[in-house]
């Protein structure tokens, strides 16, 4: 979870003033990272995940996957 806080302190601090988006870009990276390896965690020690955290990892997810091209976003259907 330290990991998590850290990396979320980061994120906030890249998005305040001039936003570098490459920099910030990294940073979502190593935030997704950490929470995927905490969820992991909680589920190797059968452990519910919080819904916050589930909801930030699926959020996360999707900001990863997104195109880099000009088109418009459109979210991947979980169907």
């Amino acid at each position: 979870m330290a990991r998590v806080s850290a990396a979320r302190a980061r994120v906030m601090e890249l998005r305040s003033g001039t936003v570098d988006r490459d920099q910030l870009q990294l940073a979502h990276g190593e935030l997704l990272e950490a929470m995927e390896l905490y969820a992991a965690e909680l589920a190797r020690r059968r452990l519910p995940i919080p819904p916050a955290l589930r909801d930030d990892l699926r959020l996360y997810r999707e900001i990863r996957v997104r195109p880099t091209t000009g088109r418009p976003y459109r979210p991947r259907s979980d169907a």
